[in-house]
């Protein structure tokens, strides 16, 4: 079974419909690059994907229990927390209660006393009872495995400092599948060669939108492309997939050449066809 899949899926705010009849499915382990022309498409159909968004039509599945999270391409502007906090609100529910042991944490530490060990006290039963605690070490992971600062301020770091910080917030989830919109986007040289090493090494689904070559080279194993409302799949990197794009667009035009012949053709007789009855109609008045 698939980790995700959705049949005849369509959305329509007008005519064209936006997405028409839409069939796609995602496998584990896959490595999915969307592409297609801006204002296709692409973005919202992710966001059809996580659910953000409802299609008019369609079916759509997922696994039991899988897990779908998204890196949008807009950076926050008006976060004011710590790196902790910003990437602890990717577990939903359980969030606030992570965030606030971890603030108790720090209170403890800086500045002692039994008010911060009695708030502490009370947060770590509460951990208990909701199971909070395997939570909590997923943020402390992958805060470690990104090389974050958890007490930063998120408003002070750089562009591409930030974009980590929201792709460990997505993962911190645990995601069976990770949605990647622009991933490069505000990032310098060196960010984006650390993520495609990321990504190279993680082991869950991946679909991912992107206008960087060389990223897309390095990353995908398929390619799905989006045009005028339809999707079309074309199995393999990206190399094989310009070559059968070509190979396919030669066909056409070589198609569309013998089909306008034809048509020249037919047109060429019927004009010979009523030269022909005007001079047989001519000869009958004479």
């Amino acid at each position: 079974m698939s980790l995700f899949s959705m049949k005849k899926v369509s959305l329509s705010y007008g005519h064209p419909a936006l997405l028409e009849a839409i069939d796609l499915s995602i496998d584990k382990g896959e490595k999915i690059c969307l592409i297609g022309r801006n204002g296709e498409g692409k973005s919202t159909l992710m966001k059809i994907i996580t659910g953000e968004l409802a299609a008019d039509s369609g079916e759509i599945r997922k696994a039991q229990g899988a897990r779908i999270a998204r890196l949008s391409q807009e950076v926050p502007d008006d976060h004011t927390g710590t790196v902790f906090e910003m990437v602890a609100d990717g577990l939903g529910e359980l969030a606030g209660l992570i965030k606030d042991y971890h603030a108790a944490c720090v209170s403890l530490a800086d500045e002692g006393g039994d008010a911060a060990m009695n708030r502490l006290s009370g947060i770590q039963q509460k951990m208990e009872s909701a199971g909070g605690w395997q939570l909590e070490q997923q943020v402390e992971q992958v805060i470690s495995r990104m090389a974050l600062d958890p007490d930063a301020s998120f408003a002070g770091l750089s562009g591409g400092m930030k974009r980590r910080v929201l792709l460990a917030r997505a993962l911190a989830g645990e995601p069976d599948l990770l949605l990647l919109d622009e991933p490069t986007n505000h990032l310098d040289i060196e960010s984006i060669a650390w993520l495609e090493e990321f990504l190279l090494g993680w082991r869950g689904s991946l679909l991912f939108i992107t206008h960087d070559r060389a990223f897309l080279r390095r990353l995908a194993t398929r390619i799905i492309e989006l045009d005028r409302g339809a999707i079309t799949d074309w199995p393999g990197d990206y190399d094989n997939y310009l070559r059968r794009k070509a190979e396919m667009e030669n066909a056409e035009a070589k198609e569309q050449a013998r089909f306008d012949k034809k048509l020249a053709q037919e047109e060429l007789w019927i004009r010979q066809g009523i030269k022909a009855r005007r001079t047989g109609n001519e000869g009958r008045v004479r």
